[in-house]
């Protein structure tokens, strides 16, 4: 059951989802082609119709999260209402609940090589929101004796993507550089993360008994600022960059700490592009099926991505 069907990660999720049928909620289908094997119910999360949930046992796919708040409202009502909505729904017959989560709920970087055992200190209302949805979701699965796996993944790149790449393909456009070269992030490019999850789907339908964790998701390696703007520069042509910004300390703290919501979003967006930003997925890497998926070279990833992003 797939709810979050029509974003950059719902749509990775149908692609590489083969033979699985999917049950999924849709706020507006759109009129496109969806494929045989996938039952769209027109829905959302506070309006879930009883024609989503599946006569047999399933596995829920939660990734109807609000990223942004581009109306003002404030992510409180989609993310945590929602989703304890949603909780409230769910039948005798499911197995458990994969959740797309982020690396943000630990907090602002520097961060490298950071576990799931790293202390949650969201520090956005976005973020904030995505600790409040982990936490009802474990809850309840331990309550009720399901599974649960909350994904936290840093920078998703490939198809669909229209903020990772167009962020940094802008940035040398305009022949600058925010961040040093030694600047790292974690990446994974949107269909392997699908991949990974309809193993984890898989092996959640397989479970002798429930489990609840929390999986950092990303390419083993990270990929360094050098690698990634050189590798833009020679796949797309683009300039070198002549200015490189540096941005202290004291400005991201007073502007995380400014009234407005545009300073606070600005301050979230620089920490985002001159902080290392590096998880740890070695507990990932121990689920049977992913480790030849994190061990891809996040370089050779961007590449494959390009041919995406020229599209």
């Amino acid at each position: 059951m797939l709810l979050g069907a029509t974003g950059l990660v719902g749509q990775a999720i149908l692609r590489q989802r083969g033979t699985h049928p999917v049950h999924a909620l849709v706020r507006t289908p759109d009129g496109r082609s969806w494929g045989d094997g996938v039952q769209v119910v027109r829905g959302d999360l506070h309006g879930i119709p009883e024609a989503l949930f599946p006569s047999h046992p399933y596995v829920v796919l939660h990734f109807a999260t609000k990223p942004r708040d581009t109306d003002g409202t404030g992510f409180d009502w989609t993310n945590v209402e929602g989703t304890r909505r949603l909780l409230s729904r769910l039948t005798k017959d499911c197995l458990g609940v994969i959740h797309g989560s982020s690396m943000s709920v630990y907090g602002p970087g520097p961060h490298l090589g950071v576990t799931e055992e790293h202390p949650l200190v969201p520090v956005t209302p976005l973020a904030r929101s995505r600790v409040a949805s982990e936490a009802l979701i474990t809850k309840h699965a331990a309550d009720a004796g399901l599974g649960a796996v909350l994904l936290r993944p840093r920078f998703l790149i490939g198809r669909g993507d229209r903020f990772v790449l167009p962020a940094m393909v802008k940035m040398l456009q305009r022949r600058r550089q925010l961040g040093a070269d030694s600047v790292a992030c974690s990446v994974i490019d949107v269909d392997d993360y699908a991949r990974i999850i309809w193993k984890l789907a898989r092996r959640m339908a397989e479970a002798r008994r429930p489990e609840q964790w929390a999986y950092n998701v990303a390419y083993a390696r990270p990929l360094v600022r050098s690698e990634f703007l050189g590798t833009l520069v020679q796949g797309l042509g683009l300039p070198e960059p002549v200015v490189k910004v540096r941005v202290p300390d004291l400005l991201l703290n007073a502007l995380r700490d400014a009234p407005s919501r545009r300073a606070q979003a600005l301050a979230e967006r620089l920490e985002l592009l001159t902080r290392s930003q590096c998880l740890d997925v070695a507990r990932l890497k121990a689920v049977p099926g992913t480790r030849a998926l994190l061990a891809r070279s996040p370089v050779e990833a961007l590449r494959a991505a390009l041919d995406t992003f020229r599209s």
